[in-house]
């Protein structure tokens, strides 16, 4: 009789339960492995047959079939090892099955029987747990990583004769505790844009837009500071909370991005693009869909150095999931949905030479080339910016004139209007699905944006006059929400709607 223990694939961020069978019947010695599993599936019957004689144990020199079910989902990876071993010592009496119910079962064989670390660990164990399972054993490598999924027992396994002894009772594996359970990180950290000379415009914008995610494009000479801003900017941003910490983790998990040692992603993600980068690398895909650059830049920042560098085809493929904050990835048989709410973050030359905003460099650009160039950025694209800033550089007697700071700090304390910020949009969505204000739709606006009536006509005058978009309108009042949160200001005043409209492209 085929015994059947339980194992979990992924496809994405989608999971399945798995039916481990395996049937050992009398004839010629064969091996054969059923249920749609990929090249790496199959070449699991070497790691496996050898992975069980490495072991001390008996490889059945007779008939073996293992059956992956439900037989119509593709099956991949190397993760079905270990459930594959342990159904063919069960059939054949070698270990007993009772240590196993209601277990998911994990892990990849080496062939000296060490079992290896997997990819989307902690995906599995919350899937696992939602889905009634007790345990799950899986590569000791994965524990801690797992072990931030609460309410299932982890069991580490370091190799395939450990798990043999534990379930004939010669030796006992504890489930795995978490001793670091602090899920907290550093506050934001001003002293990287501190150190950065001038430049104070494009740090209020930097600083509105860390306060409520909204999408900024910085333009300027070569030169003048826009790549460091943005890389500092990054300092800027508040802590993650636990549910973004682990739903983080998930992509990265699943990308087999994690780090062993430290496993969760605790830290905004700074995602740093090349120009060179293809739609698929960027969007998410492949064969079987990976996430893409704006996945991994899930609750964190996406940045692209020179935008106007990179493919047209890339950049409008950003239009849809900077909208949605999702991205949809569509085989024959398959649909795979990666979130990607991140906050979009650019800069751009004003021309192909650069200097055409330079007040001491001569541009040499036509003006065909100019606008060539600017053409690179559809308008749809660039109404996906909130806000808009032009970098200029700083008088260089200024930077060699002032004085090196003697002590930088490790850590500052957040500046006031940053925490006035951060307790209002706390309070205010509190019992909605979203926690920032560039993540408002217009229901969001209408509930939470009161503008004065003075604000209120200010801003249909100069909508009308800089000609803005129904989405630029919006992105107005969104700004001037986070403006007047960092002033504890209720509602929007006329000062608030003034300084928003600076940030709005106008040609």
């Amino acid at each position: 009789m085929a015994e059947k223990i339980y194992s979990c694939s992924f496809t994405g961020l989608l999971c399945r339960i798995i039916e481990v069978e395996a049937d050992i019947s009398n004839g010629m010695p064969s091996f054969s492995i059923v249920g749609l599993g990929d090249t790496s599936v199959q070449e699991s019957k070497e790691r496996v047959r050898l992975g069980i004689k490495n072991s001390g144990m008996q490889f059945p020199q007779t008939r073996k079939t293992i059956n992956l079910a439900p037989a119509q989902v593709r099956k991949q990876g190397a993760l079905f090892d270990l459930p594959i071993a342990l159904s063919i010592l069960i059939d054949s009496k070698q270990v007993p099955k009772e240590r196993f119910e209601h277990s998911i079962i994990v892990g990849e064989l080496s062939l000296t029987g060490k079992v290896n670390r997997i990819a989307g660990a902690l995906l599995i164990t919350q899937f696992a747990k939602e889905q009634g399972f007790e345990k799950i054993f899986l590569p000791a490598e994965n524990a801690l990583e797992a072990s931030f999924i609460e309410g299932i027992d982890i069991i580490p396994i370091e190799d395939l004769k450990d798990i043999i002894e534990f379930s004939t009772d010669k030796k006992i594996i504890l489930p795995y505790q978490n001793k670091d359970e602090n899920l907290e990180q550093n506050i934001c950290d001003f002293t990287f844009i501190d150190k950065i000379i001038g430049l104070e415009k494009a740090k209020r914008a930097l600083a509105i837009g860390a306060c409520g995610r909204h999408n900024i494009l910085l333009y300027g000479s070569p030169g003048c500071g826009k790549t460091i801003l943005c890389r500092a900017f990054k300092h800027l941003l508040p802590s993650m909370t636990k549910e973004e910490i682990l739903e983080t983790t998930k992509i990265y998990s699943v990308a087999g991005l994690l780090n062993a040692d430290s496993p969760l992603v605790k830290t905004r993600p700074f995602r740093e693009v090349h120009h060179t980068a293809t739609t698929s690398s960027i969007i998410g895909g492949g064969n079987i869909p990976r996430p893409g650059e704006i996945s991994l830049a899930h609750n964190g920042i996406l940045f692209f150095d020179e935008i106007a560098e990179f493919n047209p085809t890339v950049l409008d493929s950003l239009r849809q999931p900077i909208e949605d904050k999702f991205i949809n990835i569509s085989r024959i048989n398959l649909a795979i949905k990666f979130p990607s709410n991140f906050m979009f973050l650019a800069t751009m030359n004003p021309c192909p030479c650069g200097f055409k905003s330079d007040k001491k460099i001569r541009c040499i650009c036509t003006d065909s080339q100019i606008s060539n160039y600017q053409k690179r950025l559809s308008g749809p694209l660039l109404d996906r910016f909130d806000i808009f800033v032009e970098v200029e550089k700083s008088n260089i007697n200024e930077v060699l004139e002032k004085e090196p700071t003697q002590k930088i700090p490790q850590k500052s304390s957040h500046p006031s209007f940053m925490e006035n910020a951060e307790k209002m949009q706390k309070e205010r969505f509190s019992k909605s699905s979203i926690s920032r204000n560039g993540d408002m739709d217009i229901e969001d606006i209408k509930k939470y944006c009161w503008l004065t009536d003075e604000a209120k006509d200010i801003l249909n005058k100069a909508a009308e006059k800089l000609n803005l978009s129904n989405r630029g309108y919006l992105k107005v009042i969104k700004i001037s929400r986070t403006i007047a949160d960092m002033e504890e200001k209720e509602k929007i005043e006329t000062q608030h709607i003034l300084e928003a409209l600076q940030y709005r492209r106008t040609n």
